[in-house]
């Protein structure tokens, strides 16, 4: 009798567990362009062609500016225009580089200071479709005032394992948030 119960708690653990992997799957390929306005453009880095839509996102809506979060702090505006920039040279003296973060959590905290200081009212936010679930999750809980567009690229980072990947650590973000970011609270600086 033990054993049927365990196995019948694992059976039933892993239906949840697949259930809600294939239900974040489905909820990834929901982030779709739509018509909106928005004040500025925050790109993460970290996959294919991300800066690309986000530059030619930035050039559709005639958006303010532009945030590249997630720079190393190695490369310089000269070397993204070189290598992703090509056909946007005009815009380069509205694109700000962040140099701070260093993951998906401190990337909210980059765009928070860089939309504060410019007063922006509404973003959109541009990542790979695994990475938008977390992504917009993390940066609705550090400026719940702003209105943020979801805006989904196609990169190379569409393989189960990073699926998987990424279905995890949304829902631990998810947990590991609700002790961290306290809506009331002031926004850190990086």
């Amino acid at each position: 009798m033990g054993m049927r119960l365990k196995l019948l708690g694992l059976s039933a653990a892993f239906f949840f567990w697949a259930f809600g992997l294939i239900d974040f799957y489905y909820k990834t390929q929901q982030f779709s362009d739509q018509n909106f306005s928005a004040d500025g453009i925050v790109i993460l880095t970290g996959g294919k062609e991300r800066i690309q839509k986000g530059m030619a996102l930035f050039q559709k809506l005639k958006a303010k500016r532009v945030l590249i979060s997630g720079v190393d702090k190695i490369v310089k505006l000269e070397i993204i225009k070189a290598k992703q920039l090509k056909g946007y040279d005009d815009f380069h003296q509205f694109t700000d580089l962040g140099y701070g973060a260093v993951n998906t959590f401190s990337n909210a905290l980059e765009a928070a200071t860089w939309v504060k200081q410019h007063d922006f009212k509404s973003i959109a936010l541009v990542t790979s479709h695994f990475h938008m679930p977390r992504s917009f999750w993390l940066f609705t809980k550090t400026m719940p005032e702003i209105e943020i567009f979801p805006i989904s690229v196609d990169g190379d980072d569409s393989s189960f394992i990073h699926l998987l990947r990424e279905f995890h650590k949304f829902y631990l973000t998810k947990v590991v948030s609700k002790f961290l970011l306290d809506t009331d609270t002031e926004i850190p600086t990086l």
